[in-house]
């Protein structure tokens, strides 16, 4: 009977040990997705590369984090079903749980960046900037020779605000906006009045650029527009001093001097008659619209009054009356 008893108690004590050892894998399975990581620095990022299985970004977060044994975070995903995670770069900048974070994997949660074009700035300006981002944000990929395209001339994308996670997604999306630009012109040349002397979309963005460049405030710019294609008309110069920057410094970061003025460049129209051969800036919409929508005026010349507005005139001496005084100060 003694026997029997000992029997009975090491029977009752394995299947005490088999429970308690299965109640102990059960809270290791079940509980390891819920524990925490903490962000090494306020900027922390966690990057999956395409074609990573599950179980490598499970030993990546471990080595980066410093996890509890990835093993029953593992063997619970694997009970529940392999997730399907997306590749990208994750801003984990705050303290998060595991399943928490899991779930930003498989919804494809990634960090955003902005670039942004401004309204009459130039290419290579907005490549330069574009460059610091992605230096700043230590992005393992360079820009493709396809965005470099992009930024290789003026106008070939409208100033805007770009959000992209990667450098492919990037490229993406710049070629689909290069296609949005020629889909718009093509809507706004439609609606071009018999009056408009310009003979292409080409002209069109080329005087919305320097229009971008002359215009301050968004209602005069269909009057500046005006000015410019009256002097088309008739044959004169347009003699903006936008293009002459351009054509002598590359930009507009400087003073525009005599030395500028006198260059005789292809872009100067202070020296060439008509259009210059490209655009010289990212023209907005308005201005895009102003250049194709308007027809020419009778007023010939306009001077900046010093507050954004600009005096309008018909003829030189009303012209030079309006120089002296707002440029001149007599």
């Amino acid at each position: 009977m003694l026997l029997n008893g000992s029997k009975a108690i090491a029977r009752k004590s394995l299947i005490a040990f088999f429970l308690i050892g299965a109640v102990y894998i059960s809270l290791k399975v079940f509980l390891g997705p819920s524990q925490s990581i903490k962000p090494i620095n306020p900027e922390q990022l966690f990057v999956i590369k395409k074609g990573s299985t599950f179980n490598e970004v499970l030993d990546n977060l471990y080595d980066q984090f410093e996890i509890q044994n990835p093993l029953w975070i593992k063997i619970y995903y694997r009970i529940k079903g392999v997730p399907n995670i997306q590749a990208g770069r994750y801003d984990i900048s705050t303290e998060i749980k595991i399943n928490n974070l899991i779930e930003r994997f498989i919804e494809g949660d990634v960090k955003k960046y902005k670039f942004t074009i401004i309204e009459g700035s130039i290419a290579k300006n907005a490549l330069r900037k574009l460059e610091n981002i992605i230096t700043k944000n230590e992005f393992e990929n360079k820009l493709t020779d396809g965005i470099k395209k992009v930024f290789s001339s003026e106008a070939q994308i409208l100033p805007d605000t770009y959000i992209f996670s990667d450098i492919d997604e990037l490229e993406n999306i710049l070629i689909t906006y290069q296609d949005y630009l020629k889909r718009y012109l093509d809507e706004i040349w439609t609606q071009k009045p018999e009056g408009n002397p310009l003979k292409n979309k080409t002209e069109a963005l080329v005087l919305a650029s320097i229009i971008e460049r002359e215009a301050v405030l968004l209602s005069e710019k269909p009057q500046i527009a005006s000015v410019f294609l009256f002097r088309l008309v008739k044959g004169m110069r347009l003699q903006a001093d936008p293009t002459s920057s351009y054509g002598y410094y590359g930009d507009f970061s400087k003073k525009i001097g005599r030395a500028a003025l006198d260059d005789n460049n292809i872009f100067n129209t202070y020296r060439i008659n008509g259009l210059p051969p490209s655009p010289i800036c990212f023209p907005s919409k308005s201005s895009i619209e102003a250049a194709i929508k308007s027809i020419p005026s009778d007023y010939l010349y306009f001077v900046a009054r010093g507050d954004g507005s600009h005096v309008f005139s018909k003829n030189l001496e009303d012209h030079n009356k309006a120089v002296k005084k707002f440029i001149s100060g007599k």
